[in-house]
C-alpha cells in the first residue's frame, strides 16, 4: 500500500472511506496528470527554445572582463553564450586547432564544432553559420582590436579583419570590419 492510500486508510473509517477513498485517488491522479502535462510542456518549450537558439560554449578566463562585454554582446544578438573557465585555456585552444597567432582572450565552439577565437562581431558568427564554408574550422580575431565587441572605449575604433581558419591550418579574410556600426 502507498503512503498516500496508508493515510487515506487511517484517516478515514467505515462508510466515510467507502464514499471518499475512490473520489480522493481520483483527485491525486488528475493532479498528477496535470503535474506531468504542465512538466512535458515546459520541457517542449525548452526544446523548442534551445532549437531555435544557437548555443556557444564559450571558454575564457574567470576574471577577463573584455571577454564578459563580448558574451553579453552575442548574448543580446541571439545566441545562448555557455560559460567554462578551464584550467589550460591555451591548451584548451590548441586542441581544438587554433593556432597561436590567431588566438585572443577567449573561444567560442558552436554545437556544429565550429570555432570563434575572440572579438567576433554576433552579425558575422551569424553569416559564417549560415554559410557554413566549405573545409572551415571556424573564425578568429586576433588579437583585442580597440572597439570590437567587448573591446569598447567611447567613440574609439580601429578597422580589423575576421579571419576565416581553415582546418589545413591556412587563414583567409572572411569579413573586414571598416566601421563601429558594421559590427552590429
Amino acid at each position: 500500500m502507498g503512503t498516500t492510500a496508508f493515510i487515506i486508510d487511517t484517516l478515514l473509517t467505515g462508510t466515510l472511506r467507502r464514499v471518499l477513498r475512490p473520489a480522493l485517488f481520483a483527485l491525486g491522479a488528475c493532479t498528477l496528470l496535470a503535474c506531468q502535462q504542465e512538466s512535458s510542456s515546459m520541457v517542449s518549450a525548452a526544446e523548442s527554445s534551445s532549437a531555435e537558439t544557437p548555443v556557444l560554449q564559450v571558454l575564457k578566463d574567470p576574471s577577463c572582463g573584455c571577454c564578459e562585454g563580448w558574451v553579453t554582446h552575442v548574448s543580446e544578438r541571439g545566441f545562448m553564450a555557455q560559460i567554462s573557465h578551464p584550467q589550460d585555456l591555451n591548451g584548451e585552444k590548441l586542441r581544438l586547432g587554433i593556432a597561436p597567432q590567431y588566438q585572443s582572450c577567449h573561444t567560442a565552439v558552436s554545437e556544429e564544432g565550429y570555432v570563434f577565437e575572440g572579438h567576433i562581431p554576433a552579425n558575422i558568427i551569424t553569416r559564417f553559420l549560415a554559410e557554413k564554408p566549405a573545409n572551415a574550422l571556424g573564425l578568429a580575431v586576433p588579437g583585442m582590436p580597440l572597439g570590437s565587441p567587448g573591446m569598447e572605449v567611447g567613440d574609439q575604433f580601429r578597422p580589423y579583419d575576421v579571419l576565416q581558419l581553415n582546418k589545413d591550418g591556412s587563414s583567409s579574410v572572411y569579413a573586414h570590419i571598416a566601421t563601429q556600426g558594421e559590427q552590429y
